[in-house]
Parts: structure tokens; C-alpha cells; sequence
């Protein structure tokens, strides 16, 4: 046989127990092996190089480790559910980001709904413009503040959609 042959790969769940974040790992105990606690291993992300994702799995996080035959090097895949952590929604066709102070950001594909719920803050920035299109756009909010110009290309409606000014 040669070295590759000889060399095996250990599936291992376990939970995180320390995040070196600004290094992209974590530390994991296997409790299966009497609290055995990994090295720093490197945390598994979609993208790393010229576009870069970037998630980090939280202290106390149940994760799915790629462990060398000597549970010395590996790799931490991803995060999963557990009896304890459950998913955020049961509906398969629902892509749903649920964050520790309540915030989420759910699609639902069978509708075609994005929502963005909880939020305290929103803020977009560009470079040049940003541009919403749609038959109708509503903004429901107490009171709405403008801090540059604003050109209107069509008529300015009141709540009774009786036209107040017009374009000069």
C-alpha cells in the first residue's frame, strides 16, 4: 500500500468550543471520546478567494467535522441541527437567516417573498444609484426624512390620489 492508501478519513460531530475568528477556526470537543478537544481547525466557508463569504460558528455550536485518522487535522464542514437547536422554519422551500437578537431574512421560493423582519438598522450604500422597480411601491412609515433633492418624474399624489403638484 502506498501513504495515501493508509491514510482514512473520520467523520466526527461534535460541538465548538472556541472561535479563533480572525483565523477562520474553531476548536471541537467530541464528547463521544471523553471531551477530546481538537487543535484549531480551519471552518469550512463557500468562498475564500476573490469573493469571500465569511461565517463563523459560535461557542457551543454542533458541527460536523472531516478528522484525519488521529483526530489531529481536519476540518469543521458545517454547523447542524440538534435536539437543542432546531431549525428556524419546517418549510422546504423557505431559505431563512435567523440571528441571536431576533432579526431575520427569509425567502420563500413557492411565493416569491423576500422579508427582512427585526431589523433596527438598514443601511445601503452605492456608488452611483440605486434603482427599485416595481408596479407599486409602498412606504409605510411615520414619517419619511429626504436629505438631498428629490426630482419626481410624475405627479406627487395625496392619500386620496387627488394630484397636489405637478412636475414644472
Amino acid at each position: 500500500m502506498n501513504e495515501f492508501q493508509e491514510q482514512q478519513a473520520t467523520y466526527k460531530t461534535g460541538v465548538v468550543t472556541a472561535v479563533d475568528a480572525a483565523g477562520g477556526r474553531a476548536r471541537v470537543r467530541f464528547d463521544d471520546l471523553d471531551g477530546l478537544e481538537t487543535a484549531l481547525l480551519p471552518v469550512g466557508q463557500r468562498k475564500t478567494h476573490e469573493d469571500k463569504d465569511y461565517w463563523m460558528p459560535d461557542v457551543g455550536e454542533h458541527v460536523a467535522c472531516l478528522m484525519d485518522q488521529y483526530l489531529e487535522d481536519g476540518v469543521i464542514l458545517c454547523a447542524i441541527y440538534s435536539g437543542a437547536d432546531r431549525p428556524p422554519t419546517a418549510d422546504p422551500h423557505v431559505r431563512m437567516v435567523r440571528f441571536r437578537d431576533g432579526a431575520e431574512m427569509a425567502y420563500d421560493r413557492s411565493s416569491g417573498t423576500l422579508s427582512v423582519r427585526g431589523v433596527a438598522h438598514v443601511v445601503v450604500e452605492a456608488g452611483s444609484e440605486i434603482v427599485l422597480r416595481a408596479p407599486r411601491l409602498v412606504v409605510d412609515a411615520p414619517s419619511v426624512a429626504f436629505t438631498g433633492d428629490v426630482d419626481v418624474a410624475g405627479k406627487l399624489m395625496d392619500v386620496g390620489g387627488n394630484s397636489n403638484h405637478h412636475r414644472h
